[in-house]
């Protein structure tokens, strides 16, 4: 794959991602306190959600937009 064919795969995926946890109930309003973003082939999650439960609900989200990449979980509770 080329680099021009690996950034757009993942700007696809990023915005899957984005479709996905916007219409989650529980994780939609706050999705503009996420980062979310690529660093090789691992998805690199940031930020802050107001619980650990909604935490635990995050890479399951990501999982039904379709990435099976190694995901590395650093949002925190605030």
């Amino acid at each position: 794959m080329t680099t021009i064919e690996i950034q757009n795969r993942e700007q696809q995926l990023l915005q899957r991602i984005d479709g996905v946890l916007r219409f989650d109930r529980n994780l939609g309003p706050h999705v503009a306190g996420l980062n979310i973003s690529f660093d090789a082939s691992r998805l690199i999650l940031d930020g802050d959600l107001p619980t650990a439960a909604m935490i635990d609900e995050l890479v399951p989200a990501i999982r039904r937009a379709g990435v099976l990449n190694q995901v590395c979980n650093n949002v925190r509770v605030a």
